[in-house]
């Protein structure tokens, strides 16, 4: 991967076509560093026993047509994103896909939960969730994976959702998360969209909201979205 700069995250512009691949098993850890990342996980798994410790995928080769890497448990990226110096012995730049999701009204935003793990009450564009294991698969299916979470974060049916090209990928520096926007269309208006979100969707944000095409060019300095989104925002215009 060879980024773009700005002022806190790396980006890659994408092809429209990637392709994400795992081509090999985890890892194993020495063991001093496997007790470190137990004893993280086990003091979060105390205080928020509802964490689960599912399969994620990480990359490890980036270009603008493919991404390779391997699925890891989300206890190591959890013990990395807590600990972020020991991204220098596990190396993990777990994958997310983020929506950008284009409605008659404009692009979909959602205000993440105040109580989030990650980026707390700020503006994103969604929906958004790490990449998955949902089967023991090689090949990852990136449109799948953004169509599933915007069944679970918003309540869009599938059928209601296109997906199409990936946009670009965002490594926030410090968490290492690696964001693979992908542009979404819907014809639902917000209000419906709102109405599927409260009856269907589970708490991922506190509300949402649709930024206009004629907000456009002010949202990609506001503060009040996330660093990524604003990067999105740019290469959507």
């Amino acid at each position: 991967m060879q980024p773009n700069m700005t002022e806190a995250c790396t980006f890659l512009p994408l092809d429209g076509t990637l392709a994400v691949q795992a081509t090999r098993a985890m890892p194993p850890l020495p063991d001093a560093l496997e007790a470190e990342v137990e004893a993280i996980w086990a003091q979060a798994r105390a205080a928020r026993p509802g964490l689960f410790n599912g399969r994620v995928f990480t990359a490890e080769n980036i270009t603008p047509s493919g991404i390779t890497g391997h699925w890891t448990e989300f206890r190591r990226v959890f013990a990395q994103m807590r600990a972020p110096a020991l991204f220098g012995v596990l190396g993990l730049r777990p994958l997310a896909v983020v929506g950008v999701l284009r409605t008659p009204g404009g692009v979909l935003l959602g205000q993440r939960a105040h109580d989030a793990i990650y980026q707390p009450g700020r503006w994103q564009t969604c929906p958004a969730g790490s990449v998955e294991s949902r089967g023991g698969e090689e090949r990852v299916d990136l449109a799948a994976q953004i169509l599933a979470e915007a069944e679970e974060e918003l309540g869009l049916p599938p059928a209601s959702v296109a997906a199409g090209a990936a946009l670009v990928a965002v490594e926030h520096p410090r968490t290492h998360i690696l964001d693979i926007a992908l542009a979404l269309e819907t014809r639902l208006h917000l209000p419906e969209i709102l109405t599927l979100w409260q009856n269907r969707a589970n708490r991922e944000y506190a509300t949402l909201d649709v930024l206009p095409p004629d907000g456009m060019a002010a949202a990609v300095d506001d503060e009040r979205l996330t660093e990524q989104t604003r990067l999105f925002l740019r290469h959507a215009r």
